[in-house]
């Protein structure tokens, strides 16, 4: 019996893991019909703490790769919550004492 996971599609890469007989992590480009790459059973740990060890390095150049897109990303949500705050409306809370329904400060 053959356990896969679903695939992970990046735009350029492909990502699955499949346990058969022992567990596999296999990686193929989207554009080149190669054979995949196959890494299995422990080199996948071994490839997990070369990657951990190295997180500080992989979040710098993505960070700032993405950070561009992030600032896009932040003035467009600018815009739109400005947008929304002009078209609010004001809340009115009323509290019933007893006697009655009163118009409460905010």
């Amino acid at each position: 019996m053959t356990d896969r996971l679903p695939v992970e599609n990046t735009g350029k890469w492909k990502f699955q893991l499949q346990q058969a007989q022992n567990l596999q992590f296999r990686i193929a480009s989207e554009q080149e019909t190669d054979a995949p790459l196959i890494i299995e059973g422990h080199d996948i740990s071994t490839l997990l703490d070369y990657l951990y060890d190295n997180r500080e390095l992989i979040y710098k150049a993505t960070h700032d790769r993405d950070g561009h897109h992030l600032g896009v990303t932040e003035s467009r949500d600018a815009t739109v919550t400005a947008r929304s705050a002009a078209r609010q409306i004001e809340r009115i809370f009323y509290i019933d004492d007893g006697e009655g329904r009163k118009r409460s400060c905010p």
